[in-house]
């Protein structure tokens, strides 16, 4: 083998590693294919052969049990040079051909196979069928032979594609999560000392000097929250969202929340009025508290001042419900969905996770969150909760 050839062998290797196909149990997508194929060409034997460094290993075999054999004494590496139908009438008068094992050991005679290429193009295998007497192919069973390996083909590229897109997500989750815990901690840390030095217990600082420590304040808090949103988003796309259920007094659960929001509330000029008593799920309060602090700071948020935000909860028997309702702008019928997807704002402040995070909360709890709004008039978003929630440690999806 010539340096040229040899470096077009590297190249074909490696696009037929890049498949992934490589010694993975046998699909139903493929043995699909080489039955029909055997069908279609009255061949006892059909084959989806991948052809190795040193070997060529079958992907579906019909006809045959071995699962590999020798690259050396394989008739598929001699069709992978060409681009069409490679076919040998009579494998036994063929020279190249007679003491292959195929020939010897299983009375194969008659060959043909068809190259299947990798979307880079190279030719990594074949679609190959095989039958124990000599004969020839008609032109209408090429063109059979075509387009079956023309489907083998697409289903080689389906699998690669699928397997590809799962890789990029999990790298993405993997990233998004350990940059997340990485910022979290020190800016954590950045945060408290800001926090120290503005409440003034190592002294008094220059009006300027103490504006500018209070934006310092507030920007590092909006960091840390972000990183903890999206860590908490990477758990629920991850299906790593765990939940420690218990029972849980929704009171209890709104009332936190509040607590968690008052200050902002204050500061924009908006009541809170709270109606939830006597109504129990089972869930992780903690989470909880989460999906409601959510829901209650976007609606403080899009509240006008003097403006009031109210929450309301309420029992039907089987869920109960949670309704945060605000007299804000709404939201356009366009966007209703919209809203719950990652980075999506239609207002300023916030990466757009709390709502995404939210829903994946609450569907862990076997829940749904729905919205209902008009514009110019506010928002109502209801939170359902199946009262027999949860009862182990572990994700619902």
């Amino acid at each position: 083998m010539n340096e040229e050839s040899w470096d077009a062998e590297v190249h074909r290797v490696a696009a037929l590693r890049a498949m992934r196909l490589l010694d993975t149990p046998r699909e139903e997508r493929f043995d699909r294919i080489t039955r029909i194929a055997g069908d279609l060409l009255d061949a006892p034997i059909a084959l989806v052969s991948l052809v190795d460094v040193d070997r060529q290993w079958f992907k579906s075999c019909v006809g045959l049990s071995e699962e590999q054999t020798p690259r050396g004494v394989s008739v598929c590496s001699w069709a992978i040079r060409g681009d069409d139908v490679f076919e040998v009438p009579d494998l036994l008068a063929d020279e190249r051909f007679t003491d292959f094992p195929i020939v010897t050991d299983h009375g194969a005679r008659f060959y043909a196979g068809h190259p299947l290429r990798a979307p880079s193009g190279h030719r990594i295998g074949t679609l190959c069928v095989l039958d124990r007497r000599a004969r020839r192919l008609s032109e209408a069973q090429r063109r059979q032979l075509r387009d079956l390996a023309a489907w083998a083909e697409l289903e080689c590229a389906v699998v690669q594609s699928t397997l590809a897109a799962r890789d990029a997500e999990q790298a993405k989750q993997d990233f998004t999560a350990l940059v997340s815990h990485e910022l979290r901690t020190p800016l954590t840390s950045v945060h408290g000392s800001l926090e120290l030095l503005a409440s003034g217990r190592f002294g008094e600082l220059p009006p300027r000097a103490g504006r500018l420590l209070t934006i310092a304040v507030d920007n590092t808090d909006r960091l840390v929250r972000l990183a903890n949103d999206v860590l908490d988003l990477s758990r629920v796309q991850s299906g790593r969202l765990r939940l420690r259920p218990a029972d849980v007094e929704l009171g209890a659960v709104v009332q936190q929340a509040v607590h968690a929001v008052e200050g902002t509330a204050e500061r924009g000029g908006v009541r809170l009025e709270t109606e939830c008593a006597g109504v129990g799920v089972r869930g992780d309060a903690d989470r909880l508290v989460q999906v409601v602090t959510n829901l209650l700071a976007n609606a403080v948020k899009v509240s006008p001042e003097g403006g009031v935000v109210r929450v309301r909860c309420e029992s039907d028997g089987e869920h109960a419900l949670v309704h945060v309702s605000d007299r804000g702008g709404g939201v356009p019928a366009d966007q209703v969905e919209r809203i719950f997807e990652p980075f999506v704002q239609l207002g300023p402040g916030g990466a757009g996770l709390g709502l995404t995070i939210t829903r994946g909360i609450v569907d862990a709890h076997g829940g749904t969150v729905s919205v209902r709004s008009k514009p110019g008039a506010g928002s109502t978003f209801t939170v359902s909760l199946p009262l027999a929630g949860p009862r182990v440690d572990r994700p619902w999806w």
